[in-house]
């Protein structure tokens, strides 16, 4: 019933759902159409992504401050999570090959999705997932096409960041492929989706506001043949940035 007075009292958080929803199967649809006859390429995965990501920040009212993303077409971007709502962030700004967890392939549009953005889905539990994981990342990144993989595995509230996983920094140490961090920081801090609260909940009560305000910054690549340094750099940069972002 709580869920249910919610959605009464947020007409503009129903249209932006419903929106989503349908942005998700235009793209997807044109996406699959496009894959099938000229086959896959760096401009359809940036055509995907981007489209999908913009429309929604667009339509959902989110607005971002942003720095410039270092040029390169040959990284690992690595975000803090603090909701769903990064994935529209990083679609939007760095159109690349997401790394999530394989129940993405259940959601709507979610495995036609993947497929036609080259995403990586992997299973956690699965080791030979894992191992697959590993080899399509570093094909990806071989192919000019970067990938972007969130290091703390879940979302997390902060102020900071939690636990990085150490898979992510060996596949990059391993590969010597560059990571970019990246600090994403909301300016209302109960936009973060985290625990046990529903997608559809967070969704009425967060994007029922007129604006969303976002604050993102990329710091600068770093290289290490060491996966445990440069999983250390990697926090360390981005812990940084969010201080200061909260501090300005």
């Amino acid at each position: 019933m709580k869920i249910v007075r919610i959605i009464l009292f947020s007409p503009l958080a129903l249209i932006r759902l419903l929106f989503v929803v349908l942005i998700s199967a235009y793209v997807t649809t044109i996406g699959w159409v496009w894959l099938k006859t000229l086959g896959f390429s760096r401009r359809l995965q940036e055509w995907v992504v981007g489209t999908w990501g913009r429309s929604i920040l667009f339509m959902c009212g989110i607005k971002i401050d942003s720095n410039e993303l270092p040029t390169s077409e040959h990284f690992i971007l690595m975000p803090n999570h603090r909701s769903y709502i990064d994935i529209f962030i990083v679609a939007a700004t760095t159109p690349a090959a997401m790394v999530g967890k394989a129940e993405i392939a259940k959601w709507p549009f979610g495995a036609l999705g993947a497929r036609v953005s080259n995403s990586i889905l992997v299973d956690r539990k699965n080791q030979k997932s894992l191992l697959l994981t590993m080899k399509r990342i570093k094909e990806s990144v071989d192919k000019g096409m970067p990938v972007i993989l969130f290091p703390e595995g879940t979302t997390y509230k902060g102020p900071l960041t939690k636990k990085f996983k150490n898979g992510s920094f060996k596949i990059a140490a391993d590969g010597n492929i560059p990571v970019i961090p990246m600090a994403i920081d909301f300016k209302d801090v109960n936009d973060a989706w985290v625990d046990k609260d529903t997608f559809v909940g967070h969704f009425f009560r967060q994007l029922g506001k007129p604006f969303t305000y976002v604050t993102i910054r990329y710091g600068n690549p770093i290289s290490e043949t060491d996966h445990k340094e440069l999983q250390t750099k990697t926090k360390a940069q981005i812990d940084s940035m969010l201080t200061a972002i909260q501090n300005a």
